[in-house]
Protein backbone atom coordinates (compact mmCIF):
# COMPACT_ATOMS: atom_id res chain seq x y z
CA UNK A 1 0.00 0.00 0.00
CA UNK A 2 1.44 3.20 -0.85
CA UNK A 3 0.11 7.07 -0.38
CA UNK A 4 0.03 10.06 -2.49
CA UNK A 5 -0.32 13.67 -1.54
CA UNK A 6 -0.84 16.63 -3.73
CA UNK A 7 -0.42 19.92 -1.83
CA UNK A 8 -3.62 22.45 -1.46
CA UNK A 9 -2.31 24.31 -4.54
CA UNK A 10 1.01 24.72 -6.73
CA UNK A 11 3.46 27.42 -4.98
CA UNK A 12 6.42 26.80 -2.81
CA UNK A 13 4.67 27.62 0.30
CA UNK A 14 1.49 25.42 -0.44
CA UNK A 15 3.88 22.34 -0.40
CA UNK A 16 5.67 23.79 2.96
CA UNK A 17 2.75 24.34 4.81
CA UNK A 18 2.07 20.49 3.55
CA UNK A 19 5.30 19.23 4.81
CA UNK A 20 3.68 18.43 8.48
CA UNK A 21 0.88 15.68 6.70
CA UNK A 22 3.69 14.30 4.39
CA UNK A 23 5.59 13.69 8.03
CA UNK A 24 2.65 12.07 9.42
CA UNK A 25 2.00 9.67 6.34
CA UNK A 26 5.66 8.31 6.20
CA UNK A 27 5.30 8.40 9.94
CA UNK A 28 2.35 5.65 9.19
CA UNK A 29 5.03 3.55 7.89
CA UNK A 30 3.70 3.73 4.26
CA UNK A 31 5.60 4.11 1.10
CA UNK A 32 4.80 7.89 0.87
CA UNK A 33 5.05 10.13 -2.36
CA UNK A 34 4.64 14.04 -2.92
CA UNK A 35 2.78 14.69 -6.11
CA UNK A 36 4.16 18.15 -7.60
CA UNK A 37 1.60 20.80 -8.81
CA UNK A 38 4.24 23.44 -10.24
CA UNK A 39 8.24 23.73 -10.84
CA UNK A 40 7.84 26.17 -7.93
CA UNK A 41 7.57 22.28 -5.63
CA UNK A 42 10.54 20.80 -7.31
CA UNK A 43 13.76 19.93 -5.70
CA UNK A 44 12.57 20.17 -1.52
CA UNK A 45 11.63 16.23 -1.75
CA UNK A 46 15.16 15.09 -1.17
CA UNK A 47 15.35 16.86 1.78
CA UNK A 48 12.16 15.65 3.45
CA UNK A 49 13.34 12.31 5.41
CA UNK A 50 11.38 9.07 4.82
CA UNK A 51 10.03 10.35 1.49
CA UNK A 52 9.47 7.55 -1.13
CA UNK A 53 9.67 10.05 -4.35
CA UNK A 54 8.19 12.73 -5.70
CA UNK A 55 5.98 12.51 -9.26
CA UNK A 56 4.84 15.90 -11.16
CA UNK A 57 1.03 15.60 -12.05
CA UNK A 58 1.58 16.37 -14.93
CA UNK A 59 2.79 12.71 -15.37
CA UNK A 60 1.17 11.20 -12.22
CA UNK A 61 -2.05 8.74 -13.53
CA UNK A 62 -4.30 8.17 -10.20
CA UNK A 63 -6.76 5.77 -12.09
CA UNK A 64 -3.44 2.97 -12.42
CA UNK A 65 -3.02 2.94 -8.28
CA UNK A 66 -3.05 -0.29 -7.25
CA UNK A 67 -5.65 -1.52 -4.38
CA UNK A 68 -5.14 -0.32 -1.33
CA UNK A 69 -3.40 2.89 -2.59
CA UNK A 70 -4.28 5.84 -1.38
CA UNK A 71 -4.40 9.67 -3.11
CA UNK A 72 -4.68 12.12 -1.00
CA UNK A 73 -5.99 15.40 -3.28
CA UNK A 74 -6.00 18.31 -0.61
CA UNK A 75 -7.78 20.88 -3.20
CA UNK A 76 -10.29 18.06 -3.72
CA UNK A 77 -12.46 19.19 -0.28
CA UNK A 78 -15.45 21.73 0.16
CA UNK A 79 -12.63 23.28 2.12
CA UNK A 80 -10.61 23.94 -1.04
CA UNK A 81 -13.42 24.33 -3.39
CA UNK A 82 -16.13 26.18 -1.88
CA UNK A 83 -15.24 29.51 -2.04
CA UNK A 84 -12.09 31.78 -2.53
CA UNK A 85 -9.64 32.05 0.40
CA UNK A 86 -10.24 34.90 1.87
CA UNK A 87 -13.41 36.21 0.33
CA UNK A 88 -16.35 36.86 2.31
CA UNK A 89 -18.52 33.51 0.95
CA UNK A 90 -15.03 31.53 2.60
CA UNK A 91 -15.18 33.62 6.05
CA UNK A 92 -18.98 33.20 6.32
CA UNK A 93 -18.42 29.48 6.02
CA UNK A 94 -15.58 29.37 8.16
CA UNK A 95 -15.13 32.05 10.13
CA UNK A 96 -11.63 33.03 11.66
CA UNK A 97 -10.04 29.83 9.54
CA UNK A 98 -6.65 30.22 8.71
CA UNK A 99 -4.19 27.52 6.57
CA UNK A 100 -3.97 25.40 9.48
CA UNK A 101 -7.61 25.61 10.37
CA UNK A 102 -8.03 24.54 6.71
CA UNK A 103 -5.28 21.87 6.94
CA UNK A 104 -6.79 19.97 10.13
CA UNK A 105 -9.98 19.93 8.73
CA UNK A 106 -9.48 17.90 5.47
CA UNK A 107 -6.99 15.83 7.44
CA UNK A 108 -9.54 14.81 9.64
CA UNK A 109 -11.94 14.09 6.51
CA UNK A 110 -9.10 12.30 5.00
CA UNK A 111 -8.63 10.21 8.12
CA UNK A 112 -5.22 11.47 8.45
CA UNK A 113 -3.56 11.59 11.88
CA UNK A 114 -1.63 14.75 11.78
CA UNK A 115 -0.20 17.33 15.07
CA UNK A 116 1.41 19.98 12.81
CA UNK A 117 4.97 20.09 14.88
CA UNK A 118 7.68 21.35 12.71
CA UNK A 119 10.23 18.69 11.90
CA UNK A 120 12.78 20.57 10.34
CA UNK A 121 14.50 19.73 6.85
CA UNK A 122 18.01 18.41 7.08
CA UNK A 123 20.48 21.47 6.13
CA UNK A 124 24.37 22.79 5.62
CA UNK A 125 24.95 25.17 8.89
CA UNK A 126 26.66 28.46 7.53
CA UNK A 127 28.32 29.84 10.72
CA UNK A 128 29.30 32.84 8.84
CA UNK A 129 25.21 33.36 9.63
CA UNK A 130 24.51 32.64 13.12
CA UNK A 131 24.45 36.95 13.15
CA UNK A 132 22.58 38.01 10.06
CA UNK A 133 19.45 38.73 9.62
CA UNK A 134 17.89 37.74 6.31
CA UNK A 135 16.08 39.81 3.95
CA UNK A 136 13.36 38.49 1.34
CA UNK A 137 11.49 40.55 -0.04
CA UNK A 138 10.64 39.01 -3.16
CA UNK A 139 7.55 37.09 -4.85
CA UNK A 140 6.39 36.06 -7.32
CA UNK A 141 3.02 37.98 -7.05
CA UNK A 142 3.94 41.61 -7.13
CA UNK A 143 1.27 43.01 -5.02
CA UNK A 144 2.50 41.19 -1.95
CA UNK A 145 5.98 42.83 -1.86
CA UNK A 146 6.92 45.46 0.73
CA UNK A 147 8.37 48.87 -0.53
CA UNK A 148 11.97 48.97 -1.72
CA UNK A 149 12.48 52.19 1.01
CA UNK A 150 11.44 50.16 3.83
CA UNK A 151 13.47 47.48 3.13
CA UNK A 152 16.52 50.16 3.27
CA UNK A 153 15.59 51.56 6.14
CA UNK A 154 15.12 48.44 8.33
CA UNK A 155 19.22 47.19 6.94
CA UNK A 156 19.91 50.73 8.42
CA UNK A 157 18.05 50.39 11.77
CA UNK A 158 19.69 46.77 12.00
CA UNK A 159 22.93 47.69 10.99
CA UNK A 160 23.33 50.33 13.62
CA UNK A 161 22.44 47.56 16.41
CA UNK A 162 25.52 45.67 14.33
CA UNK A 163 23.30 43.12 12.81
CA UNK A 164 24.55 42.31 8.95
CA UNK A 165 21.61 41.63 6.73
CA UNK A 166 21.35 39.54 3.23
CA UNK A 167 19.27 39.50 0.46
CA UNK A 168 18.17 36.18 -0.80
CA UNK A 169 15.95 36.21 -3.88
CA UNK A 170 15.94 36.27 -8.15
CA UNK A 171 16.61 39.48 -8.94
CA UNK A 172 16.27 38.45 -12.44
CA UNK A 173 12.36 37.50 -11.81
CA UNK A 174 11.55 40.22 -9.27
CA UNK A 175 12.05 44.03 -9.79
CA UNK A 176 12.06 44.40 -5.94
CA UNK A 177 14.96 42.14 -5.07
CA UNK A 178 16.64 43.72 -8.13
CA UNK A 179 16.33 47.23 -7.01
CA UNK A 180 17.24 46.43 -2.68
CA UNK A 181 20.32 45.24 -4.54
CA UNK A 182 21.08 47.62 -6.68
CA UNK A 183 20.88 50.07 -3.99
CA UNK A 184 23.69 48.27 -1.98
CA UNK A 185 22.32 45.50 -0.08
CA UNK A 186 24.52 42.43 -0.20
CA UNK A 187 23.22 39.55 -2.16
CA UNK A 188 23.74 35.89 -2.37
CA UNK A 189 22.57 33.22 -5.23
CA UNK A 190 20.36 30.30 -4.52
CA UNK A 191 20.11 28.50 -7.76
CA UNK A 192 18.23 25.91 -5.82
CA UNK A 193 15.74 25.58 -3.19
CA UNK A 194 18.70 23.93 -1.25
CA UNK A 195 21.18 26.76 -1.35
CA UNK A 196 18.02 29.12 0.38
CA UNK A 197 17.15 26.21 2.97
CA UNK A 198 20.89 26.17 4.04
CA UNK A 199 21.13 30.12 4.17
CA UNK A 200 17.68 30.35 6.15
CA UNK A 201 18.34 27.60 8.73
CA UNK A 202 21.80 29.23 9.53
CA UNK A 203 20.61 32.99 10.06
CA UNK A 204 19.97 34.90 13.40
CA UNK A 205 16.28 35.64 11.98
CA UNK A 206 14.53 36.45 8.83
CA UNK A 207 12.27 39.39 7.94
CA UNK A 208 9.89 38.51 4.38
CA UNK A 209 6.68 38.70 2.62
CA UNK A 210 4.27 36.14 2.43
CA UNK A 211 6.17 33.91 -0.13
CA UNK A 212 7.36 30.30 0.03
CA UNK A 213 10.81 30.93 1.51
CA UNK A 214 9.11 32.82 4.53
CA UNK A 215 7.09 29.51 5.27
CA UNK A 216 10.29 27.76 4.74
CA UNK A 217 11.55 29.95 7.77
CA UNK A 218 8.90 29.09 9.73
CA UNK A 219 9.13 25.05 9.07
CA UNK A 220 12.79 25.39 9.99
CA UNK A 221 12.13 27.62 13.63
CA UNK A 222 14.48 30.24 12.60
CA UNK A 223 12.29 33.52 14.17
CA UNK A 224 10.35 35.20 11.23
CA UNK A 225 9.01 38.41 10.88
CA UNK A 226 6.31 38.44 8.14
CA UNK A 227 4.46 41.15 6.15
CA UNK A 228 0.81 40.10 4.92
CA UNK A 229 -1.69 41.60 2.57
CA UNK A 230 -4.81 41.77 4.63
CA UNK A 231 -5.61 38.09 3.00
CA UNK A 232 -3.43 36.45 6.04
CA UNK A 233 -4.35 32.99 5.43
CA UNK A 234 -1.53 31.53 5.53
CA UNK A 235 -0.60 33.41 8.80
CA UNK A 236 0.69 30.44 11.11
CA UNK A 237 0.48 30.74 14.81
CA UNK A 238 4.23 29.42 15.89
CA UNK A 239 5.94 31.02 18.86
CA UNK A 240 9.08 31.90 17.03
CA UNK A 241 6.81 33.78 14.67
CA UNK A 242 5.96 37.27 14.42
CA UNK A 243 3.38 38.57 11.62
CA UNK A 244 2.04 42.04 10.36
CA UNK A 245 -0.79 42.89 8.62
CA UNK A 246 -1.96 45.57 6.27
CA UNK A 247 -5.19 46.72 5.81
CA UNK A 248 -8.18 45.60 3.27
CA UNK A 249 -7.23 46.49 0.04
CA UNK A 250 -8.96 49.32 -2.53
CA UNK A 251 -12.11 47.62 -3.99
CA UNK A 252 -10.13 47.60 -7.27
CA UNK A 253 -7.85 45.51 -6.22
CA UNK A 254 -10.74 43.04 -4.80
CA UNK A 255 -12.61 42.92 -7.78
CA UNK A 256 -8.98 41.57 -9.63
CA UNK A 257 -8.15 39.33 -6.87
CA UNK A 258 -11.18 37.75 -7.18
CA UNK A 259 -12.22 37.86 -10.93
CA UNK A 260 -11.46 34.06 -11.31
CA UNK A 261 -12.64 31.06 -9.26
CA UNK A 262 -9.00 29.00 -8.70
CA UNK A 263 -10.95 27.28 -5.77
CA UNK A 264 -12.65 25.10 -8.54
CA UNK A 265 -9.29 23.07 -9.79
CA UNK A 266 -8.74 20.42 -8.58
CA UNK A 267 -5.57 19.48 -10.95
CA UNK A 268 -2.72 21.02 -12.58
CA UNK A 269 -2.54 19.01 -15.41
CA UNK A 270 0.16 21.55 -17.21
CA UNK A 271 3.46 21.95 -15.23
CA UNK A 272 3.71 25.57 -14.98
CA UNK A 273 2.57 28.48 -12.49
CA UNK A 274 -0.19 30.43 -12.57
CA UNK A 275 0.50 34.32 -13.61
CA UNK A 276 0.00 35.94 -10.83
CA UNK A 277 -1.98 39.06 -10.05
CA UNK A 278 -0.38 42.77 -9.86
CA UNK A 279 -1.70 45.45 -7.96
CA UNK A 280 -4.10 47.91 -9.78
CA UNK A 281 -2.51 51.26 -8.06
CA UNK A 282 0.17 52.72 -9.76
CA UNK A 283 1.11 55.25 -6.62
CA UNK A 284 3.50 53.02 -4.21
CA UNK A 285 2.20 55.36 -0.84
CA UNK A 286 -1.60 54.09 -1.84
CA UNK A 287 -0.52 50.50 -1.83
CA UNK A 288 -1.94 48.41 1.50
CA UNK A 289 1.25 47.42 2.55
CA UNK A 290 3.14 51.01 2.21
CA UNK A 291 1.39 51.42 5.98
CA UNK A 292 3.80 48.70 7.49
CA UNK A 293 6.53 50.62 9.12
CA UNK A 294 9.98 50.02 8.73
CA UNK A 295 10.00 50.66 12.78
CA UNK A 296 7.34 48.41 13.22
CA UNK A 297 9.07 45.30 11.56
CA UNK A 298 12.24 46.35 13.89
CA UNK A 299 9.91 46.52 17.27
CA UNK A 300 9.07 43.14 16.43
CA UNK A 301 12.06 41.69 15.27
CA UNK A 302 13.37 42.93 18.56
CA UNK A 303 10.75 41.62 20.87
CA UNK A 304 11.09 38.14 18.92
CA UNK A 305 14.86 37.82 19.00
CA UNK A 306 14.71 39.11 23.05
Amino acid sequence: MAYYLAPVSNGLGDLIVTIPILHALIKSGHETYLIMRSPAQYGLSDKIEGLAGSIKESEFKPEELKAGDRYFNFRDHPLQSSSIWGSKEFNDLYPGYKILDVLKGICRDFQIDCDFSLQPLSFHKRQDLSQTVIFIPGSAGHFKCWPEKHWLTLAQLLEEQGIPVLVIGEPERCQIVANVIEAGLPHEPTPGIGDALDLISSAKAVVAVDTGLMHLSVHQGVPTVSIFRYNNMFMRPYKHVRSLVGPVCPAVCLEREFADSPNEKLAYPVWQLWEPLTCALEDEKERCLYGISPQAVFNELKELLS
